[in-house]
């Protein structure tokens, strides 16, 4: 489903939100000052991220995956482009880029980042709820994008929202992309809670 200006608004201040909260917990765990920001949402189709796939650059990207359940269904992923996962982990351990070490804690580091910030997202969003949401494990996975993203969509139509996400780590810059697969009905279920949520504001 296509979204309006307003609801892209309002789930980019979600977004940020989710992201500031995941980063003040990574500053608090690792001692370093993280800041994330969310610049850009947009809804599109599997089809249109497999158009869209190019921007990353290179084919594969690495990403965290965490499948939630409950008053929403559907799976969360962190993404980034190899090379800019790599300079993350890097600045985020202090290990040399390139070296047998970095590898070694790669997947670890990110898998652990993934899951603070795709929680601290889904936190933010399921406030609308009152009431939490399941989680699966966090799984780390590299390839093209849009093929892990058909790998958990299993209808065409299911909504698809990605999230520009920029990571500034000390003299660090890095973009990467956070996207939720909504299931069957679900986008639609959040929409409807923030547009309530809105207007009791507006009532009181």
């Amino acid at each position: 489903m296509k979204l309006t200006e307003d609801q892209i608004d309002a789930l980019g201040e979600i977004f940020n939100i989710g992201v500031g909260k995941g980063a003040n917990t990574l500053n608090q765990m690792l001692g370093c000052q993280i800041k994330i920001r969310v610049p850009h949402i947009q809804s599109l189709s599997l089809k249109e991220l497999e158009e869209q796939a190019q921007e990353f650059g290179p084919k594969e990207v690495a990403t965290v995956n965490l499948r939630f359940k409950g008053s929403l269904t559907g799976n969360a992923m962190l993404a980034f482009p190899p090379q800019s996962a790599q300079n993350l982990v890097a600045a985020l351990t202090g290990e040399e880029p390139g070296s047998p070490e970095l590898d070694s804690v790669t997947v670890d580091t990110l898998s652990e980042m993934g899951n603070i910030i795709i929680n601290a997202v889904m936190g933010s969003i399921t406030n609308f709820f009152n009431q939490r949401l399941d989680y699966s494990v966090p799984h780390y996975a590299e390839d093209a994008i849009h093929n892990l993203v058909a790998s958990f969509v299993s209808d065409p139509n299911y909504s698809i929202i990605m999230a520009k996400a920029h990571f500034s780590i000390e003299n660090l810059e890095v973009d990467g992309e956070i996207g939720l697969i909504f299931g069957m009905g679900s986008l639609e279920v959040l929409l409807q809670a923030i547009e309530t949520f809105k207007n009791n504001l507006e009532s009181d």
